[in-house]
């Protein structure tokens, strides 16, 4: 317990460290502003570097199961131009196919429109909300 007093008084007889000036402060504390920057623009940027990777093999990928997609479309398509042939003749069977699939793609394109519409930006001055 002495020892300790003593080195106490040791530190405290020391020659105290000087505090720095003012400007010297504001420069200590703009290098840190500078620091916390520079950290926030690298934060940034790797997380645009990341959203990026994601999206480039999300589009990828999905170009895939559009190009599948498309291709099992077009037979089912065939099949039922084929299966409809015997019953209501080739003409037939092929507007009745095609004006279908136009017509279930208008009303999915109109839903489509629809809803892509709720999409909200705040830089946007006005939100047009046609669902409500």
């Amino acid at each position: 317990m002495i020892m300790d007093q003593r080195q106490d008084e040791a530190v405290e007889d020391g020659p105290k460290p000087a505090e720095p000036t003012a400007s010297e402060q504001v420069s200590l504390v703009m290098e840190d502003l500078r620091a916390l920057v520079k950290a926030e623009m690298r934060y940034h940027r790797s997380r645009l570097d990341y959203t990026r990777h994601v999206f480039r093999w999300a589009f990828r990928y999905g170009a895939v199961a559009a190009f599948a997609f498309s291709g099992a479309s077009i037979a089912f398509v065939l099949g039922l131009v084929l299966t409809l042939s015997p019953l209501i003749g080739p003409l037939g069977a092929t507007l009745v196919v095609t004006l279908s699939f136009i017509l279930i793609g208008v009303i999915f394109g109109l839903l489509a429109r629809k809803w892509m519409r709720k999409v909200y930006f705040p830089e946007m001055q006005k939100n047009v909300d046609d669902l409500t």
